[in-house]
């Protein structure tokens, strides 16, 4: 907008193109603002690194020459987005691909890959709490069983409450489903709640069909040691519910990026109070 009213490609004003688009939300950037945007954007592609099989790293090898090869890192010629493109790299004859920046010194790659395979490296441990019941009624009890985790013997950290009244089974399930997320996410976080096995699940679905993500005053809840996040809300749309834990540091500040990358609101009324409740537990 060099005149500061009108589109430079349309001619439409503010307030025309947020009532064509039909978004409210629409607004101008300087192109600082854009640029610090943008590069938001960029570190929010690069996610943590993630195993392949030893044949998806040959294939991705002889696709193409690598645009940057070591004898046991690469990255693939062909643009991701921008600067940056697929980084693969091998360790312990397991093989891993991630997104970064072909521009990336050598040595901030190799501190992040001895991190990355410092934390699949990991052991934890899984303790069980007291069983406590809940409520006044014999007939109408509940249970809350607390289950907290150490990893390499560090202070124990807290996990989920199973909670559960006659039936056990699908506070198990539950549980089960927790328990392998954990480890699964090598201990960084885990599931609580709803359809999506991942937050990179999430965010993804949301971001490839422009879904809103909507938080019951804030995305986040924290203990008061702040041992950890718990990330939870729903999906505008469709009414899902999705909640996790997040324990890893380097985790919580790449979720925080891609969290700005998809649509987001503050509902308050949307968020039920048994929803909070079951949050908090």
């Amino acid at each position: 907008m060099s005149d500061g009213l009108h589109s430079d490609s349309t001619g439409e004003t503010l307030e025309e193109l947020r009532i064509r688009k039909d978004n409210q939300f629409i607004t101008a950037l300087s192109s600082r603002q854009m640029e610090k945007r943008m590069r938001l954007y960029r570190q929010a592609l690069c996610a943590p690194f993630e195993e392949i099989t030893k044949k998806e790293y040959l294939e991705r090898l002889n696709v193409l020459p690598p645009i940057r090869k070591r004898e046991d890192s690469f990255f693939l010629s062909e643009p991701y987005y921008g600067e940056l493109a697929e980084f693969c790299f091998t360790r312990e004859n397991r093989f891993f691909k991630g997104i970064r920046s072909v521009c990336t010194p050598q040595a901030i790659l190799d501190k992040e890959v001895d991190r990355h395979m410092e934390l699949i490296r990991r052991k934890a441990f899984l303790l069980k709490g007291k069983d406590t019941p809940i409520g006044d009624n014999d007939t109408d009890l509940w249970h809350m069983t607390p289950y907290s985790f150490s990893v390499d013997g560090k202070a124990p950290v807290f996990l989920c409450n199973l909670v559960y009244r006659d039936d056990r089974r699908q506070a198990r399930t539950d549980m089960t489903h927790t328990l392998k997320s954990l480890r699964n996410s090598h201990y960084r976080y885990c599931w609580g709640k709803g359809p999506y096995e991942t937050p990179d699940c999430l965010m993804d679905r949301a971001f490839q069909e422009n879904l809103t993500l909507i938080s019951g005053g804030c995305f986040f809840q924290y203990p008061t040691n702040r041992e950890s996040a718990t990330f939870f809300g729903q999906v505008k749309e469709t009414g899902e519910e999705f909640l996790f834990r997040i324990y890893d540091r380097d985790y919580f500040l790449y979720l925080l990026k891609r969290l700005r990358t998809v649509k987001r609101e503050n509902c308050m009324e949307n968020i039920s109070d048994s929803s909070t409740l079951k949050a908090i537990l």
